[in-house]
């Protein structure tokens, strides 16, 4: 009698287990596609800004920018580009909170390191 109630415990558990298990695989591709949707309408709405920006619609791309960093918060290219945006609208302390933001993202390129630069000549400041 011992022996079948530990049976049934056991196998009881196996059960619990492996639904835990599928239930939160299911979530995780649920998460997976999630993702990858958002980071398709990320990169969508990215070209769109980008398209803006290089037509002279700067006030569209930069709302493009600001919807994109909404999907992906933590992209340096994104702030590197609101930066020239605000550059090219004489909007400079906009632009250097923009560079740093990117630099501070990804301190390894070198083209923002230049471009902080470039704006500190413009502003008349000193790094």
């Amino acid at each position: 009698m011992r022996r079948t109630v530990l049976q049934v415990f056991l196998l009881f558990m196996f059960l619990l287990s492996s639904v835990l298990c599928f239930s939160q695989k299911l979530k995780t591709h649920e998460d997976s596609v999630k993702h990858d949707t958002n980071m398709m309408k990320f990169e969508k709405m990215f070209v769109e800004a980008n398209l803006e920006k290089n037509r002279g619609n700067y006030e569209q791309a930069t709302m493009l920018y600001y919807d994109c960093l909404k999907l992906k918060p933590t992209s340096s290219a994104v702030y590197y580009e609101l930066a020239n945006v605000n550059l090219r609208l004489y909007k400079f302390s906009e632009a250097d909170v923009n560079i740093k933001k990117a630099i501070k993202i990804n301190s390894e390129n070198s083209e923002y390191e230049r471009f902080l630069d470039d704006l500190y000549v413009k502003m008349g400041k000193k790094r």
